[in-house]
């Protein structure tokens, strides 16, 4: 009964397919059951941080409080009407930080994602019990059920989803400050909106925006 639960969770969240990644993240260490991944969305140039060591010391109580002054805490997954964005990330991961930084030290990216979006941040390594909101009805599911449905195995990962809660696209890893609010525009602006998901529409749509609006693309190193 489980498999079946979530073979239709995923078929509601409307996942798509998508080519394996590469990213500055830190790997999640828990298995987890395959599961169809999303369009990726392509990687700006961003700073040579990619040897930076895990820190066992996670943000400050302080810095976590301001943090969640624009993020919710997951508790409860619903867009409530606007396109949203779920943060999977890690406490003691450097790039989960330096993101949870980011929109605490840049007031105009905060407000960019409380404008744009519905943001919502999970721990990848928790284990909590979230309410899923998809078109009206309410899902009672796990973390560890979301890691796998989202097949979730780098943090951080930002997925974005349209209003009722189906998948734009991913961004499997850290997102520099300017590609980040590029990418809040091109979402809320609805440039996505029209465009085939699963064929790379989105994706060259958004690779477009990225060079109109001066957001360097870097290709993946080998």
């Amino acid at each position: 009964m489980k498999k079946i639960s979530v073979i239709l969770f995923l078929a509601l969240l409307g996942l798509s397919a998508c080519s394996d990644h590469k990213s500055e993240a830190k790997k999640v260490t828990e298995t987890k059951a395959p599961a169809p991944e999303a369009q990726k969305a392509p990687a700006a140039t961003a700073p040579a941080a990619a040897k930076l060591e895990t820190s066992e010391k996670s943000l400050g109580k302080a810095e976590l409080t301001r943090f969640y002054q624009t993020f919710r805490d997951g508790a409860k997954i619903d867009p409530q009407g606007k396109p949203m964005l779920l943060v999977f990330g890690q406490s003691a991961d450097p790039y989960t930080q330096r993101l949870q930084k980011d929109v605490n030290d840049d007031p105009k990216l905060a407000e960019e994602i409380r404008k744009s979006v519905t943001p919502i941040y999970l721990d990848a390594m928790a284990n909590k019990r979230h309410k899923f909101m998809h078109s009206g009805q309410a899902m009672d599911v796990d973390t560890r059920t979301l890691v796998s449905i989202y097949h979730i195995d780098a943090t951080p990962t930002l997925i974005f989803t349209d209003e009722k809660g189906s998948t734009i696209f991913i961004v499997p890893g850290y997102m520099p400050p300017k590609q980040f609010e590029v990418t809040l525009q091109f979402v809320r602006e609805g440039v996505w909106k029209g465009k085939d998901r699963k064929n790379g529409d989105v994706y060259k749509a958004l690779k477009s925006y990225y060079e109109a609006h001066g957001v360097k693309i870097g290709g993946a190193k080998k």
